[in-house]
């Protein structure tokens, strides 16, 4: 009867030492794999701010060139966009300036913490 509780025993220790192994393996995987999901997740999130503000350029552009060839007075304005008007929690601010014949336009994106990124300037 000893001999059978003592093979359960080693059984149970060797199960315990191969569970602490693979823990430890999936620990080191996971471990190394995690700082390039949070850089790919950084980019991706960069290229849709691009992306975004390359269409509220685009609009903002279109518009002032609307609004000029109603009003030969009109030299440019600046749109800010709060989070409740688009998909992102900071802010977009889109400035159209008429320079030399054509409109100027600037788009920056200040997050949440008030940190400015210019995305997009285009003469």
């Amino acid at each position: 009867m000893k001999k059978r509780s003592q093979n359960i025993q080693a059984r149970r220790g060797a199960a315990l030492i191969i569970a602490i192994v693979l823990l430890a393996v999936l620990g080191i995987v996971a471990g190394m794999t995690l700082p390039q999901i949070i850089r790919d997740r950084q980019e991706s999130r960069m290229d849709l701010l691009r992306a975004q503000s390359r269409l509220l350029l685009d609009d903002a552009l279109r518009s002032a060139e609307t609004k000029r060839e109603a009003d030969p007075e009109f030299f440019g304005e600046t749109l800010t966009l709060t989070p409740d008007q688009q998909p992102f929690a900071g802010t977009f601010q889109v400035t159209t300036l008429y320079e030399n014949d054509a409109f100027v336009g600037i788009v920056e994106y200040y997050d949440k913490n008030g940190k400015r990124i210019t995305l997009h300037a285009v003469k």
